[in-house]
């Protein structure tokens, strides 16, 4: 009896390996699937929590182009309450925040010319120029003065901007592209408008139709996009950029506002459009930021009156 006793004690122990390995067996699996679900868990938190993340950041984003319209919107109001544009004493025009919804927004008006402030006693008169502002005009270079070149309108060089003076050695209707006026200098009133003045680079055949892009010599004062006269003639950009000291003109209409199209040689000069005729009466460009939290959105209009 006692040997088999004994016979019975192996397979006892057989069996309590057994199930030793198979307890072992199911909390590796139950470690496994803890760990299959709490990656799942985590990707999941994180797919969530990136739509959301997008999903606001798109709402932003929307609600700052809105904020940024209501720059635009305020400003030509502005524009449209103000009679002297070229009056300013500042360039850009006086710079506004103002909060708006979500957010806030920061606008203000790139002009294209200026006004005398001073009268030009003389024909002969080589004294400092005086005008509203100088501000976006080069240390040097040249202006206009008036726009009809049949008349009293003349292109004046300067060498050197003391304040709100063009100043330094101040030449008289000097020739520019060819192109000056045929009765000389003239006296000139207070508030006749003056205007910045560069020259072509790309060669203008005669003819109305309309050019991918255009190049003229860069130029502070003009406008990312607006309305430019060469020689009589009225073009109209729809965008701009500067390099190597030239700017590309983009969108290029010819012949706008009624005016004939002519052939114009490289070296003829380029004015922002000339009040007179069929021309409009003042022109700006206006810039408006909006921001709502992390977001910022920036709009650009071309604005006439």
């Amino acid at each position: 009896m006692h040997r088999n006793l004994l016979s019975f004690s192996a397979p006892l122990r057989l069996i309590g390996n057994i199930s030793c390995n198979q307890k072992g067996v199911s909390i590796v699996a139950v470690v496994a699937a803890m760990l299959i679900l709490s990656v799942m868990g985590v990707t999941l938190i994180s797919l969530v929590t990136t739509g959301s993340d997008v999903s606001i950041n798109q709402l932003q984003s929307e609600q700052a182009f809105n904020v940024t319209e209501g720059g635009i919107e305020y400003e030509q109001r502005s524009l449209a309450q103000n009679l002297d544009w070229y009056r300013s004493v500042t360039d850009p025009m006086a710079i506004t925040t103002r909060n708006l919804g979500a957010g806030s927004f920061t606008v203000s008006s790139n002009l294209p010319a200026t006004m005398l402030r001073n009268r030009i006693p003389t024909a002969a008169s080589t004294a400092p120029v005086r005008v509203y502002t100088t501000n976006r005009f080069p240390s040097s270079g040249y202006i206009q003065i008036e726009e009809d070149f049949t008349g009293n309108a003349e292109f004046i060089q300067y060498t050197n901007i003391v304040g709100d003076t063009f100043a330094g050695i101040i030449t008289r209707n000097v020739t520019i592209g060819g192109i000056n006026n045929p009765g000389g200098a003239s006296p000139h009133a207070r508030g006749m408008l003056v205007y910045p003045v560069t020259t072509l680079i790309d060669n203008m055949p005669n003819n109305c139709t309309s050019i991918a892009s255009l190049r003229v010599a860069t130029h502070p004062k003009f406008l990312g996009a607006g309305t430019l006269d060469v020689e009589g003639e009225e073009i109209t950009y729809t965008g701009s950029s500067v390099s190597g000291g030239n700017m590309t003109l983009t969108g290029v209409q010819r012949c706008q506002n009624g005016t004939a199209s002519a052939a114009h040689p490289p070296g003829r000069p380029v004015t922002p459009v000339l009040v007179g005729g069929v021309s409009p009466d003042f022109e700006a460009e206006t810039v408006s930021t909006g921001s709502v939290s992390s977001a910022v959105r920036v709009v650009r209009k071309t604005v006439q009156r």
